[in-house]
Formats: structure tokens, sequence, C-alpha cells
């Protein structure tokens, strides 16, 4: 398991075959804003245009030009670097003497507007992300194929952790194993966030998988908790599971291999939570011409396309291609 990632499976057989993010216009992400700015206040909202930028990165940026520390740039969520993305960031300015013009920016981002704001951004602020993708299918698609892809899409998607959670080649959960076996987790920082949510969403996938083997992914069980109609996974931590009877039986079977990851996740602080198994996107558009697919839809924060793509068919990412061939 360390090193890689499992082939998790999905409740439905591919319905196409093909290769995604061929170029980052291929992958349009937009932020919708959870808030409305208050006009005022000590943080100075930004919007960013990037294209092969992560977000990391780019608040780096914006703390360089600010004069600031990188921990006063506020953002809502990490955007993928091989997209074109749209999204906001925070930067503290207290003496509110910050004056960015719009189109100012550097290498692969700009800046779209500014407005004033009486708080910093943080994880999960946003209200949702809306996607519009291009894949290159290896045969046409046909009419029922397409009818099957946005039916599938409307009833829900298995909601898994996408594989950039866990990090180039996996290598979080390298990290993760060994904090398990003994090593010192950071006691502060992105690097420590990193690994617990890394094993967090390890051990929901597997949950996730385990619920669609057994053919009830969308059926609760008895004792389950939902969530929007549906049964949820778990985000481990202290605490007891909410869950009774049959579901608590089958989710602690599960996590029986993982037994030290759960111990660890305990010890270090985190409360259990739960999170939907199913995942609905919104705003559903599927449309196909010879060998392209288009898709455009919506999907909450924590939520990931590249796990609706999954749930479509087999495409082989380009992009990741890319960064094996050059090593980076």
């Amino acid at each position: 398991m360390v090193g890689s990632l499992p082939a998790w499976p999905q409740p439905g057989e591919p319905l196409f075959r093909g290769g995604c993010r061929m170029t980052p216009e291929d992958f349009e992400v937009e932020e919708l804003p959870g808030w409305t700015p208050r006009g005022e206040g000590e943080h100075l909202l930004v919007e960013v245009a990037k294209r092969g930028a992560n977000s990391g990165w780019v608040a780096g940026e914006l703390a360089r030009r600010a004069g600031c520390k990188v921990q006063e740039v506020g953002y809502c969520g990490d955007k993928d670097r091989h997209a074109v993305t749209r999204q906001w960031f925070s930067v503290r300015d207290p003496k509110q003497t910050l004056d960015w013009q719009v189109d100012a920016g550097g290498e692969g981002w700009r800046i779209l507007q500014t407005a004033r704001h009486d708080r910093k951004l943080r994880r999960g602020d946003h209200g949702a992300n809306r996607f519009r993708l291009r894949v290159e299918l290896d045969a046409p698609a046909s009419a029922p194929a397409v009818d099957a892809a946005r039916q599938r899409l409307v009833a829900g998607v298995a909601n898994y952790f996408g594989p950039q959670r866990f990090g180039r080649a996996a290598g979080n959960l390298v990290k993760v194993q060994a904090w398990v076996d003994g090593a010192r987790l950071p006691g502060r920082g992105p690097e420590r966030g990193r690994i617990l949510s890394s094993a967090r969403s390890f051990l929901f996938n597997e949950v996730l998988a385990a619920r669609i083997r057994a053919g009830c992914l969308t059926r609760p069980l008895g004792g389950d908790v939902l969530m929007d109609d549906a049964p949820t996974g778990p985000l481990w931590g202290r605490g007891r599971s909410p869950l009774t009877g049959e579901a608590l039986a089958f989710e602690a079977n599960v996590l029986e291999a993982y037994r030290p990851w759960c111990d660890r996740l305990e010890h270090a602080g985190l409360s259990q939570e739960r999170r939907t198994l199913l995942l609905r996107p919104a705003g559903v558009r599927v449309e196909a011409m010879a060998t392209e697919l288009q898709l455009a839809f919506e999907l909450p924060p924590g939520a990931f396309a590249t796990s609706v793509l999954a749930a479509l068919g087999d495409f082989e990412d380009m992009a990741k291609r890319g960064e094996s061939r050059d090593g980076q």
C-alpha cells in the first residue's frame, strides 16, 4: 500500500476510456465564494486567475509582494497546478496600504479583482467549485453512453478523496506509515496537516470501497448515520462512533487492519467526524462531439473532480504522465 494507491472500485462499469488534462485548459476550475466582501477591514481579498501554478506558491508570491508572512495569506482550498483556475486569497493588511492593480501578477497568475474584508479566508470557506472539463476519448462516444453518464452524475457518484490528497506517488502515505511506526509527527504547520488528512482520507476511502464491494453504497445499513439522505463514512479521530448495530460492525471490521492508524489519529487530538459516501454534483452538463467529451458541474468544498471522472470511465491523467517523465 505504501508508495501507491489501491485500485479502489467504482459501483458501475466504465462508460468511456481516454485521456484527461492534455493541457491546463482542459481542466478549468472557478471558486464560488461562500461569503460577501464586507467592503472594509484589515484583510485585502484578491481574486486570482492562474495557469500552471499551485495555490500555495501563489500565496507565497502574494506574501512576498505584501511584505508579510505567508501565514498571513489565507485561501479556501488548494486548486490543481495542472489547470486554469480562479480563486480568492486574503492578505492581512492592518494599515490598509495595499492597492494592487487589476492584471498585476507574475508568471502563471494575475489579479482579477480586489475587495476589503474583515477576516482571513480559511479552508472550506467557499461555497462551491465550478468545473469545466474536456476529455479526449479513445473512440467516439455513443448517445446512450452520454445519457448514461449524465444520469450517473445526477444520481451521485462515490465520494472518494482524489489521488492528489495523497501526494505525488502517494508520498504522503509513506510519511503516514513512518509516523504510525514511531516517527515524530510535526508539531504544527502544513506538513502535520498533510499527514493527518492523508491518513483520515485513506481510511475513509477504504470504508467507501468496502461499501461498494458489499453493494451498499447507497443502501443504508442498520445503525447508519445519514447525511443528505446518504450513508456516511468516518473521518477518524477520538470519540465514540455514532454508528450502531450492523453499520458499526461493518465499519469496525474494515478498520481493524488499520487499528494502529486509528490509535495514532485519536492521540493526535482529532475529533471523529462523518463525510457522505455519495457525491451529487450540481449543474451537471455532459456533451460529446466525436471523440471529445465535455463536462460541467459544481462540487461542494472537499469534493474532487478527479473522483467524478473516475466514476465515468478509465482516463489516463496526462499531466501526471508528464510529471513522471520529467521527474517533477
